[in-house]
This record gives C-alpha cells, structure tokens and sequence, in this order.
C-alpha cells in the first residue's frame, strides 16, 4: 500500500477541526437561546437586619440594610424600605441577615423596654426568688413555670400546706435581663419577671405576701392545665401510704398481703382492712 503524503493528513485534520469547531459554535448558540427562553428571575427588596438585634430595643436606622430576594420567596411581612421599620420596637430577637418581619415587632406606637415583649391584655409583674424557688438559676426569659405557693400562718399554723395556684405563665425576665442568650450559664437571680393577666397578678401577690413562692419549669411543649387539690403536712405521706395499702406487694407484681388499720377519729376508734 502506498504511502499517503503529508499534506494529506493535514487536510484531514483541518476538516475534523473545522467540524469540531462548528458543533461546538452550535451547541453554545443553543444554550444561549434557550437561557435567553428562560424568564428573569424577579427580585425584590426586603429589609434584614444588618447587626444582632436585642428584644425589645427600637430599631434605628444603622440597624436595618436592604437585600435582594427572589419574588417568589420573600418571606410573608416583610418590608422593602427602611422607613417602614423606623422607630419600631422588637418583641423579639433579631440576628444579623434576618428579615424584619411584622410578626416580629410591637405594636406600633410602642415603647422600646419591656412593655414591647408584654401580649395584649397582659400585665408583668415580679417575684422574689432564691436559688431553690427560682430553679437554681436555669430559668431564663421565655420559659413557662407554674407557681406554687406554701402557707404555714393562719389556719394553717399547725398544718402547712403547698398548692400550685398559677399555671403556664411566661417569664419575660430573669433579674434585669429580658433576653436570652444561647450558651448562657445557670445564674441564680434575686427576682423573676413573669406575664401575668389583671386576675392571676392578684393571686400572686397574694401569694407572694401569704406565703413561700417557688416556681416549677415546665416543658415548653406542655401547656395543658393540670387540676390539683394541693397537699398538707397531715397528708404530705397519705398519697405513699394509701400506694403501700392498696397497691399490690412488694415487688410491685404480686397480690398484696391483707393489712389491718387503727382508724382514730376523735374517740372513735375503728379497725380497717386493706389489700
């Protein structure tokens, strides 16, 4: 077979590089069509926080920068300028690139300290706390805690009793801070702010006057009502003894054995069985 000449190969491979070229020109001119097919993306302005911003602190003008959203993600009670947020106050804690939403502010007319973070209809009111009473410093603003208070004066000199009178009620401080921080540690506070309604206002100070107040944590995913009828010193080891009685035998599994009871009341004396 004879050999093919140089300038042969040549032009075979300026016909391959020419093709080359022309598909590829094509395939990019199609792309661009097709990007050019596609519609804008629409963005829109939206106020979001330019540093971190404390509950209840009025929002100034250094605050607040202008960002571009996409339309279709704007989040609901947003706003597109500035001045619409001017003056406003923050009911809640704002961090650096957040939007400014609605939902998130006071009223507006408000006043910047706690009255911001207070909802309609509420009062704040403050009690006095110890390491014991206050949950040894793990509450903190935000929290929900029952009340419960302790009587031993009055009719209840000689039989004290403990009865939770509150429930579900929001600390909105914790001594002089009305916000939370993450990473905080445990600070045992001399008082604790909470929310309260007119009414539940006057059966805690109430309580606070009469008698020890402690508070108990709650879950923050528990807000049923929890109906109790308190407990005396007289009856404080009733609930333990009536288990021992009438429950079942010292394993916890089997029949329990048959119990004899002296029942005194006043000269009465009379003798009960229990299994």
């Amino acid at each position: 077979m004879p050999r093919l000449p140089s300038w042969f190969w040549l032009i075979l491979a300026l016909v391959f590089g020419t093709t080359a070229t022309v598909m590829a020109l094509g395939w990019l001119k199609g792309q661009s069509v097709k990007q050019a097919q596609k519609p804008a993306i629409q963005l829109r302005p939206v106020v979001v926080a330019a540093k971190d911003i404390e509950a209840a602190q009025s929002l100034a003008p250094d605050q607040v920068v202008i960002r571009h959203w996409p339309q279709e993600s704007c989040p609901p009670g947003s706003f597109t300028r500035p001045e619409e947020v001017a003056g406003r106050v923050a009911a809640s804690p704002f961090r650096a690139g957040e939007p400014i939403l609605e939902v998130k502010l006071a009223p507006p007319g408000a006043m910047a300290g706690l009255t911001a973070l207070l909802s309609p209809e509420k009062r704040a009111m403050t009690v006095k706390v110890d390491e014991a009473s206050g949950v040894a410093g793990f509450l903190a603003p935000g929290n929900r805690v029952d009340v419960v208070v302790t009587i031993d004066k009055g009719e209840f000199n000689k039989d004290p009793v403990s009865r939770i009178v509150l429930q579900n009620l929001r600390v909105l401080g914790t001594g002089q801070s009305i916000e939370r921080r993450p990473g905080d540690k445990p600070q045992v506070v001399p008082t604790v702010t909470l929310e309260v309604t007119p009414e539940e206002g006057e059966r805690l100070a109430l309580a606070a006057r009469e008698g020890y107040v402690s508070l108990a944590l709650r879950n923050h995913a528990h807000q049923e009502l929890v109906q109790t009828s308190g407990v005396k010193t007289s009856n404080l080891m009733l609930g333990a003894t009536q288990a021992v009685l009438l429950g079942r035998g010292p394993t916890g599994n089997g029949p329990a054995d048959r119990y004899t009871v002296k029942v005194i009341r006043g000269l009465e004396i009379k003798q009960e069985t229990a299994f």
